[in-house]
């Protein structure tokens, strides 16, 4: 286990739909990485991305809407870029945003408890990618726990276990959601633009 077993057990440990929020969040988090890359290539998968991350939020929060989930995740399946080790910075972060929309998509349908672990492993490939790509070399195990922004991402990821361990309020997706805002900031750096 790369970091240790009491983070995942952390992360194993929240009920269903804190597994489904935590997953959310890390999704929204995501949101500049797949949107930029979007932009740059005149795609429109950001705009159902954003879509689908707007019905997730209202559905979770309101629980007023009848939303066919299969339907929304077969549809973004066929719009989610696949990539592999060769591909741009911009397409890989993108192709793991998606993968981790889809994922929060399938804690709604599912509920296999393994949802939180999937979203916590997209974001944090993210931030490997990122790294590896910047600094044009592959890291060990070893040398990625000791990276600082793998660090950071971990610290983020506890933060935001610890904010789903309080007792649900009035506050709770208030606080979530400026959680995932990041203070305008995707999960490596990229800048939220409207």
């Amino acid at each position: 286990m790369l970091f240790g077993n009491m983070f995942y057990k952390k992360i194993n440990g929240l009920a269903n739909w804190q597994q489904t929020l935590f997953a959310l969040v890390l999704t929204t988090r995501m949101y500049p990485n797949l949107k930029l890359y979007s932009e740059t290539n005149n795609l429109n998968i950001h705009k159902v991305f954003k879509k689908n991350l707007d019905l997730l939020w209202d559905y979770l929060e309101f629980h007023e809407q009848q939303i066919d989930f299969n339907e929304l995740q077969a549809e973004f399946l066929d719009l989610t870029p696949e990539y592999n080790e060769e591909d741009n910075l911009g397409k890989i972060t993108a192709s793991l945003a998606c993968q981790a929309l889809l994922i929060t998509l399938d804690s709604i349908l599912n509920h296999t408890k393994k949802e939180a672990l999937l979203a916590s492993e997209k974001s944090i490939i993210t931030v490997i990618k990122y790294l590896e790509i910047k600094d044009n070399t592959s890291y060990t195990d070893e040398q990625i726990v000791e990276l600082d922004a793998i660090q950071a991402e971990l610290d983020f990821q506890m933060k935001l276990v610890d904010l789903l361990r309080h007792k649900r309020n009035e506050h709770t997706f208030e606080n979530l959601k400026e959680m995932a805002r990041n203070s305008g900031f995707s999960n490596i750096g990229i800048p939220l633009s409207e």
